[in-house]
């Protein structure tokens, strides 16, 4: 076995000669693979499929380049050649002190890492949305096949990114008061400051927190190794952004004239970032349309989709198919998708941003949160 390691990792010394990597070793007891794959999910929803390698089904041996490690929101191992309404991974348990918790997803360290995976049984989940491979449509209901596995590791990015799925940091959390999820948020971040999984997870949730003071507290608790990297610098850049909205041109949806996003400043405007390939943002559209119902008058609501040239006319035919009454822009092209992310701090979709009349003013709105939408409706009713 350590000649077939020795092997492999001379191969991808050919094979990328020029990049560094990163791998990761998997020791299976109690099953074995034909062929496994390690799914990684990159900002932007951009997905690598890395395919692994196996001399007996049980010692597997993944790697990848080192430059694509910043971008790693998160990962996870599938076995492939199932249909598309089916979903079949691995997901790891941990005991920790005398608790056992576990995720279907995590992060790994670099440059290598070693897990030991014992199989304890599998769960079946026959009513779960997932993407249909291989398309930009919204989500379907399949089947999720999880084979899980007790593992030991001294992989820490690993250990933490597997305590932090499984607890909820970073995520909403209904029964918590905000006060108690800032406070278990910063926790986790003074006992992990190094937790690349918790970093990714705040620049896509930004919008949980009231205030940018809020973010920056735990901002601060990082490592500067992770306040300088790629999810990093997006969290900074949005801490210190001012906080007029930005107002600019883009083109209407079906029309394709020009208009401002803002058109008329005397109202609230909401600015709703969203796509077609977004399955969350189509699941969302009931709760707008009731927001349009009630507050329509007082309220100017405006999709930015996010498509580009290849998927524009799946926009188009979205609108048609929903029947969107409120007005609807679009960036087009990759180049304009980034500079607008950019320029109005979008990290992930849906999102969100609530612009006051007159000093064009702009805060954030997760509308899938109550809490959130009640203050809404007070700004907007009181107006």
């Amino acid at each position: 076995m350590k000649l077939f390691f020795t092997l492999l990792l001379s191969l991808n010394g050919v094979l990328y000669a020029t990049e560094s990597m990163n791998t990761i070793y998997l020791k299976i007891e109690g099953q074995q693979y034909d062929d496994l794959h390690l799914h990684l999910v990159l900002s932007g929803d951009q997905r690598k499929s890395i395919k692994g390698y196996s001399a007996d089904g049980k010692n597997w041996v993944f790697s990848y380049p080192d430059s694509l490690y910043d971008y790693i929101r998160h990962s996870m191992f599938y076995i492939p050649g199932v249909p598309d309404s089916v979903l079949h991974s691995i997901a790891f348990n941990l005991a920790l002190q005398g608790d056992t918790i576990g995720a279907g997803n995590y992060f790994f360290g670099r440059p290598a890492s070693l897990v030991r995976a014992r199989y304890v049984g599998t769960m079946i989940n026959p009513n779960l949305p997932m993407m249909r491979r291989g398309t930009t449509d919204d989500f379907i209901f399949g089947t999720h096949i999880s084979n899980r596995f007790e593992i030991s590791t001294d992989d820490r990015n690993l250990v933490s990114s597997i305590k932090q799925l499984h607890y909820g940091h970073g995520f909403y959390r209904p029964e918590l008061t905000y006060e108690e999820m800032i406070q278990r948020d910063m926790d986790f971040v003074r006992q992990f400051p190094n937790c690349r999984s918790m970093i990714s997870t705040l620049s896509s949730n930004m919008d949980l927190y009231r205030s940018k003071a809020d973010i920056a507290k735990l901002f601060n608790l990082f490592s500067e190794e992770l306040q300088q990297s790629f999810f990093g610098q997006r969290i900074y850049r949005h801490i210190t952004r001012e906080m007029t909205f930005i107002n600019q041109k883009l083109p209407v949806w079906d029309t394709g004239l020009l208009e401002e996003i803002v058109q008329d400043s005397s109202k609230f405007n909401l600015i709703l970032f969203s796509a077609s390939w977004c399955g969350p943002c189509i699941r969302q559209i009931p709760i707008l349309k009731e927001i349009y119902q009630n507050l329509g008058e007082k309220l100017i609501m405006t999709y930015v989709s996010l498509d580009h040239e290849r998927t524009v006319e799946n926009w188009r035919e979205k609108m048609r198919t929903h029947q969107i009454p409120w007005r609807s822009l679009m960036v087009l092209t990759q180049e304009k998708d980034r500079a607008i992310s950019d320029d109005y701090a979008v990290f992930g979709i849906p999102t969100a941003i609530l612009v006051h009349p007159h000093s064009m003013r702009k805060e954030v709105v997760n509308l899938w949160v109550e809490e959130h939408r009640h203050r809404l409706y007070e700004l907007v009713t009181k107006q």
